[in-house]
């Protein structure tokens, strides 16, 4: 009897035999398998004409401006705390961290409620846009000429999204800067 090599234990024939098994299920029918492509969920906003996103899973809500109070002594960022439901927020003006003009406050303007381990925030924006989710390959480092002073707080630029570019801001990095300015406040 001849020996085939593709009847060997490990052989070709085994490894077609067992990608065989892997299309069929146990009625016989051939299945597609597709890869799996990692995507993020995230929101689009826009402060001034920029376009920012964030992921979606940091966001508890988003709603109306509420009325600020100011606070004596809190960091230049931070316009003040608002009364949300019994919650009280940290109501902070990213345009004031991303060095863009600080513009009045609109009817389409929003704060984004932020929870990061029970510790609210919320960022005033002009506007949010849209849920948007993006593969993996879609975002790439920021350029330091986009990011500037502000890198601290971008995690990449996803291009192009329907034709243009889109920042994503680090919420971690947004949570470490009050932090670290709330121990300066309180020093």
């Amino acid at each position: 009897m001849a020996n085939n090599p593709n009847d060997a234990k490990g052989g070709k024939g085994a490894k077609l035999d067992a990608l065989h098994k892997l299309k069929h299920d146990n009625s016989g029918v051939r299945k597609r398998i597709a890869p799996t492509i990692e995507t993020y969920k995230l929101i689009g906003f826009k402060l001034n004409e920029e376009e920012f996103v964030i992921e979606i899973e940091r966001v508890k809500e988003i709603v109306r401006v509420p009325l600020v109070t100011r606070v004596s002594k809190a960091p230049h960022f931070v316009e003040g705390v608002a009364n949300l439901r019994g919650d009280i927020l940290q109501i902070v003006n990213f345009h004031k961290i991303m060095g863009l003009e600080n513009p009045v406050i609109s009817e389409r303007s929003r704060i984004i409620v932020l929870d990061d381990k029970n510790v609210l925030a919320a960022i005033i924006v002009d506007g949010v846009s849209e849920v948007i989710e993006v593969e993996k390959e879609a975002v790439q480092q920021t350029p330091d000429i986009v990011a500037g002073e502000r890198s601290k707080f971008l995690k990449g630029i996803i291009k192009p999204h329907k034709h243009r570019n889109i920042l994503w801001l680090d919420c971690g990095a947004i949570y470490s800067e009050f932090s670290a300015q709330n121990q300066k406040s309180t020093a």
